[in-house]
């Protein structure tokens, strides 16, 4: 009798928080209905439970219960300038005065569907944006075509739709976003909807075109959007209009079964002129395909999107993944401005739709491919992929991976029309290893490389020292393809630097907060904090942050960390940091000029117990030692923090040694994870974080101040994490350990710059307590475990300076050298450099 009695209270209480939700996202729909006219509804997904973007005159906490208890209050604003976390569904509601308004002009109207478009329609309709990704999870799913109508898309860094709908219908779409099952076609899900109003016409894709087809499976084809089912599966009436739109595809070439042109006489490639690439005609930005073969090919598109983005203008071009059944299916031809083709085998005849798009004036680049048998006669000198020392234009030293082919030197084109010139050649064989082919008549160019370029020194990584050569030469890898990419016309320019963003205040308490406020309040004047080179402006209250300007002398301190997204997860971060007190409390930027010039503004009003660190995601002008610029791409794990150290202590009077600390806790910090502690990573005399001997890592930049006996220290330091291209980074060394062990049981997980940092500021904190207390010889015996420089041979000042043999650090920090004639000498960091290739002691060139 009491099971039944508690079944059927658990029911009730059940029906009635079902009953009680139910009503409150009616109320929620009403609301927004009233508010749909004069302002936008934007709803977005987000991972995040905190309210994410900015304009808010209130804000709402999200709780179990939070945003329903203040829906009255909602509907009696009518959602204007206000913004709601909906905890369970994960979605942010926020209106916008006044109504956002967005040109058509330079969208494109969905193919096959491509009537004139009336924006001017009955008050009944109601025009939204859609964002969409990739779908990899299964729910269910309401499908977006029954509740609006698809107009235009356009492609980017995302990839959106506008489309039309009724009242009814938005509310529909409201619903079915709030309950996370509003997908397309089962393959796209809606990320984010947003209510505006248009102006003006789409562009049309292919002028005249008709038909019935349902429009966003050429949107996802022509975007090149990933989806969860293959395409196999869409309809056969699609496929047929497709093969209708490339008739004529694939016939066979007129060339077929003709002789061989006469050998061309080779021209010098410098003096050759890059071939002009016809204009963009649709407004769009032009789109980059990769083919990467039939099996695993979005894993493997996955890895050279990262490279190629490196070396094109991504404000220019779109890198999209050209998948295998895609090729025959999908009108690509005339909507790409360049066709990479990164595998070496080419199945079920897509070889030639690709020499049908070369000979009609595409541009194709085909990285050891077979593809390149179509051109010119190969030969075989490698059973599998090898290394070799490549001879082009200024480069002749430079190691990268090959495949298994060179190409014949009488360079003897199979295709009529075709002019081959050989542009690199293997540098101990003399074997012609790229090639460029120019389609006299259309204007087609291919460029034929025996080199994979595409290709991560971490897929050779068959013994150190092989991926020791190809790291070495990585950078040398990236600038030709820059240069190869130039000479086809394309853009490979880097885009400018992304907008310096506000500072967000982070803490681990609320304590540390309040003490940071609490130190500052002596010198904020109307919020601001002015200091030599940067004013910090601290916004506490409900400021728009739409209205918040950030320049490289003025920064915005957010306080509130619930009001907008950030690229850092504070919550990993907190997770691994185990100090009492470094690293308590952060300012953290997306981007900013340089972290260390806040911790400067701020080092002599911190309390001793604040451990104040800055992070940022981007730096726009890093700072390096000997005034050097840092390099701060995303990936690297850069910070700055504050130190106070008295003067009268262990360390005090020995300072230097503060930057072999700070070197020593990174190293510590990676190699005494468990599992981690093979890595390769090493210590260069005086700051530099090192892969062995052979690459730099990181390093760190020490400067102190003296006040009242107590040295202020600035220190900044970063580290590559996850960013492996140009030159190398931890998980590079991750990599290399897990593909060499092939071990399961000792499988390593890649790192993330959260940890990395947070690992090493907990080692910096038990380092420098030990310093305290023991003194430098027990730093010192830890130290030289890790150190590259035990009794190496050097010289100092100069290749003709007198030898010597590095002993150690003397009592104070300092290189410690003996001379030839036995006399020690302490070599001061300050203005000098250890160059590694010379094993030479010098003063340091900026």
């Amino acid at each position: 009798m009491l099971i039944t009695v508690a079944y059927l209270y658990i029911y009730l209480m059940r029906w009635v928080r079902r009953r009680s939700d139910a009503m409150k996202r009616l109320q929620l729909i009403n609301a927004i209905r009233k508010s749909l006219r004069c302002s936008s509804i934007q709803l977005q997904k987000t991972n995040r439970s905190c309210i994410l973007s900015s304009g808010t005159n209130m804000s709402l906490a999200p709780g179990p219960t939070d945003w329903c208890s203040n829906l009255q209050t909602l509907v009696g604003k009518e959602l204007v300038n206000v913004e709601v976390m909906l905890e369970k569904s994960n979605v942010r509601i926020c209106a916008i005065e006044p109504k956002l308004i967005v040109p058509l002009n330079g969208w494109t109207s969905y193919l096959l569907n491509q009537s004139p478009f009336d924006g001017e329609k009955s008050r009944d309709i109601v025009f939204v944006i859609l964002e969409l990704m990739q779908c990899n999870h299964e729910v269910q799913r309401n499908q977006l075509e029954e509740l609006v109508n698809l107009v235009a898309w356009k492609s980017g860094r995302s990839f959106q739709a506008v489309a039309e709908c009724t009242e009814n219908g938005f509310c529909q779409l409201t619903r079915s976003f709030l309950d996370n099952c509003l997908v397309a076609q089962e393959l796209l899900e809606v990320t984010s909807i947003t209510s505006i109003d248009v102006r003006g016409q789409p562009d049309k894709m292919i002028p005249g075109a008709s038909g019935s087809q349902t429009p966003l499976l050429h949107f996802q084809k022509l975007s090149g959007i990933q989806s969860s089912s293959d395409f196999n599966n869409s309809s056969q009436q699609l496929d047929q209009d497709c093969k209708e739109e490339l008739s004529g595809m694939y016939s066979d070439s007129d060339c077929a079964g003709e002789a061989p042109a006469e050998p061309l006489e080779e021209i010098a490639p410098e003096m050759l002129t890059p071939v002009t690439r016809k204009e963009n005609l649709h407004g769009k930005p032009p789109n980059v395909l990769v083919y990467c073969g039939k099996k695993d090919s979005s894993r493997l598109f996955e890895n050279v999107r990262s490279i190629f983005a490196q070396c094109l203008n991504t404000d220019k071009y779109t890198v999209y993944h050209l998948k295998h059944d895609q090729v025959k299916t999908t009108p690509w031809l005339d909507n790409t401005t360049l066709l990479i083709i990164s595998s070496d085998k080419v199945y079920d005849g897509v070889d030639e739709v690709f020499l049908k798009y070369f000979l009609e004036g595409g541009t194709v680049v085909s990285f050891g491919s077979s593809f390149d048998a179509k051109f010119v006669t190969r030969i075989q000198t490698n059973s599998k992929s090898s290394i070799l020392t490549l001879s082009y234009e200024n480069w002749s030293d430079a190691t990268f991976i090959c495949g298994r082919h060179v190409y014949e030197t009488s360079l003897k084109s199979l295709l009529c029309d075709v002019t081959l010139t050989c542009l690199a050649q293997d540098k101990h064989r003399g074997n012609p290893v790229i090639l460029e082919a120019v389609h006299e008549t259309s204007g087609g160019v291919a460029l034929l490389s025996q080199v994979n370029f595409d290709k991560d020194p971490s897929e050779m990584a068959i013994s150190q020292d092989i991926f020791t050569i190809l790291k070495l030469s990585n950078s040398i890898r990236f600038e030709i393809l820059r240069s190869l990419f130039r000479r086809l016309g394309i853009d490979s320019d880097q885009p400018v630097l992304p907008s310096l963003t506000p500072i967000v205040l982070l803490s681990c308490s609320s304590k540390s907060k309040q003490q940071f406020f609490k130190s500052l309040s002596s010198r904020l004047k109307d919020g601001h904090l002015v200091s030599k080179d940067v004013t910090l402006q601290f916004i506490t209250d409900d400021i728009s942050l739409s209205a918040i300007n950030v320049t490289s002398s003025v920064i915005p301190v957010i306080t509130d960390a619930q009001r907008i997204s950030i690229l850092f997860d504070f919550a990993v971060y907190k997770a691994n940091l185990k100090t009492k007190l470094i690293g308590n409390v952060m300012f953290y930027a997306d981007v900013i000029t340089t972290t260390m010039n806040l911790i400067e503004s701020l080092m002599f009003s911190l309390p001793a117990d604040i451990g104040l660190v800055a992070v940022a995601t981007r730096q726009t002008a890093g700072v390096g030692r000997g005034g050097n610029a840092w390099l701060s791409p995303p990936g690297c794990a850069m910070f700055s923090l504050h130190l106070r150290v008295p003067q009268r202590s262990l360390l005090g009077e020995r300072i230097p040694f503060l930057q072999h600390i700070v070197s020593l806790a990174v190293v510590l910090g990676v190699r005494q994870k468990p599992g981690y502690e093979n890595l390769d990573l090493c210590i260069k005399w005086p700051n530099d974080i090192y892969y062995g001997a052979s690459m730099k890592l990181g390093g760190n930049i020490v400067k102190s101040s003296i006040m009242n006996d107590i040295i202020h220290a600035n220190i900044g330091c970063g580290v590559n994490v996850a960013n492996k291209d140009p030159t190398i980074c931890i998980n590079d060394l991750i990599q290399m350990a897990n593909e060499t062990s092939r071990d399961d049981s000792k499988w390593l997980n890649l790192l993330s710059t959260e940890e990395v940092i947070a690992l090493s500021l907990n080692c910096l904190e038990d380092l420098i307590a030990k310093f305290q207390s023991d003194g430098p010889d027990g730093f010192k015996r830890l130290y030289y475990r890790y150190w590259l420089h035990g009794n190496q041979r050097v010289r100092l000042n100069s290749e003709d300076g007198p030898e010597a043999t590095v002993i150690g650090l003397d009592e104070f920090g300092f290189l410690l050298v003996r001379l030839s004639n036995g006399q020690m000498e302490s070599v001061q960091p300050d203005g000098n450099s250890f160059d590694m290739m010379r094993n030479l002691i010098a003063p340091k060139s900026n």
